[in-house]
């Protein structure tokens, strides 16, 4: 049996190989440690403070306060202060309502906890300028989720379950067992906080731990633990590649339409292969989440399924307030506009500027004589008009139900409507676009297209130039 000294002396090698083996750690490095005050993060709050001269790195702590477990949570954020300030080590705590955020992005609790806390820790890195985030995850947690996700039901992704290094986030622990840290945290008179929710098997997680791997290894195979972490890592350097050139493929597929929209050409895309056209989905809704591993794959396949139909104006919803719709010949996620865009209606003054605040643009109208030669604008926000055309004041407003005008070149009126259909004009764009009208007749669609009625002719004597000013 391992005495105090010879248990320490293990779990000290196995953080230090661990750092070593996965380059986890530089000189210099200042990590925020992720603190829950249960034992995995208690002891590598502890272990990374006695090598931290060693290695030659600063420390913080971060402790979120997820606002579940009541004053039982109030004392985990107590304790966590105490310790830091016992290894006089700055520590930053923060609470959120993790049930409040879930509900308003349509996420799981634990989906919405896993984002707020690392938006924390991100907060708390940015702050006191530091450039890795550690978290307390062990070999132990490595096995139960390979063998939880396997049980539910996972592609190659959710088999390589935890990785030790994810851009900014390291986890020296991922090689210690789970007993060596309960050992640690005796041995040192630790006293962690306990989850009295984890000493029972209500949740899935607390099943497959207290209940299917004890009988895995009575029966089964001793060993178990060993063997699920070995096929993650298997997994991994496979997974490794073919994500490398999905993401090479995804830069050349993706177009970056605005800010927070960005569309696949449809054709391009339904042609790759469905494993490539999965991941194309899920990297895309990511990108504009911010977030990785959100999308379930029941939303994949929503998304597969919208591709195939390919139904014009067909929109599904997806977490963090996405969404993705088919456009013609395009598939566009986008972020959804919280609020409709209001109808506008603003009177423009002759031969000055005049700003529209709903647009957050001015536009600019003056006269001139055709004598003054002056040339026919190219610029798709300048056009020229026949002045004495106009009967009433000139309007700039949006589009209304029943709208008609009569598009150059056309031998009479059709709906606005079918104009836009027919320019390909997305559904969620068609309110934001000016329309600038001589009383109740539309002259131009700002961007697109002036009325036949409204152009310059050879008995044209007087043009009215209306540009849009942004």
């Amino acid at each position: 049996m391992q005495n105090k000294e010879e248990t320490e002396e293990i779990i000290v090698k196995q953080l230090l190989s661990t750092v070593d083996e996965h380059q986890l750690i530089q000189v210099g490095d200042k990590i925020v440690v992720a603190i829950s005050g249960g034992p995995d993060s208690v002891t590598l709050i502890h272990l990374l403070h006695r090598v931290k001269d060693r290695l030659g790195i600063e420390l913080y702590g971060a402790h979120l306060n997820h606002n579940i477990r009541g004053i039982e949570a109030q004392m985990d954020a107590q304790y966590v202060l105490n310790l830091c300030e016992d290894l006089n080590i700055i520590c930053f705590i923060k609470s959120v309502d993790v049930e409040a955020y879930g509900k308003k992005n349509q996420l799981t609790s634990e989906q919405a906890g896993r984002i707020l806390r690392y938006e924390f820790f991100d907060e708390v890195l940015k702050k006191v300028e530091a450039n890795k985030i550690a978290v307390a995850h062990n070999k132990n947690d490595q096995g139960e989720t390979v063998l939880m996700r396997l049980l539910r039901g996972t592609g190659m992704q959710g088999l390589t379950a935890i990785q030790y290094q994810r851009q900014a986030v390291i986890r020296p622990l991922l090689d210690v067992h789970r007993e060596e840290i309960e050992k640690y945290c005796i041995n040192h008179n630790l006293m962690p906080r306990i989850d009295q929710t984890n000493l029972t098997s209500i949740y899935h997680r607390n099943k497959i731990r207290r209940e299917l791997i004890p009988y895995l290894e009575e029966n089964y195979n001793p060993s178990v633990l060993e063997s699920l972490v070995k096929t993650a890592n298997i997994l991994k350097e496979d997974y490794d590649y073919i994500e490398q050139e999905a993401e090479t493929m995804y830069k050349n597929l993706v177009h970056f339409e605005k800010k927070d929209q960005l569309s696949f050409f449809i054709p391009v895309l339904e042609k790759q292969h469905p494993a490539m056209k999965a991941r194309m989905l899920r990297r895309a809704g990511e990108e504009l989440m911010g977030k990785g591993e959100l999308l379930t794959y029941q939303q994949v396949q929503n998304l597969l399924e919208l591709l195939e139909k390919k139904q014009t104006g067909k929109t599904i919803h997806l977490p963090m307030n996405l969404e993705a719709a088919i456009s013609y010949d395009k598939l566009i996620f986008s972020k959804e506009r919280e609020e409709e865009v209001e109808s506008f209606k603003e009177k423009l003054t002759m031969n000055d500027i005049t700003y529209v605040h709903a647009l957050k643009a001015s536009f600019e109208l003056r006269v001139f004589s055709k004598e003054d030669g002056s040339k026919v604008s190219k610029d798709k926000f300048e056009k020229h008009f026949d002045y004495e055309k106009f009967q009433e004041s000139i309007f700039v407003r949006n589009r209304r139900d029943g709208d008609r005008f009569w598009p150059l070149g056309l031998s009479g009126k059709k709906k606005l409507k079918d104009f836009f259909i027919d320019c390909k004009i997305e559904r969620r764009e068609r309110d934001l676009i000016p329309l600038i009208c001589d009383g109740k007749e539309i002259v131009w669609v700002v961007g697109y297209r002036i009325s036949d009625k409204y152009k310059i002719t050879d008995r044209t004597q007087q043009i009215l130039s209306i540009k849009l000013l942004k």
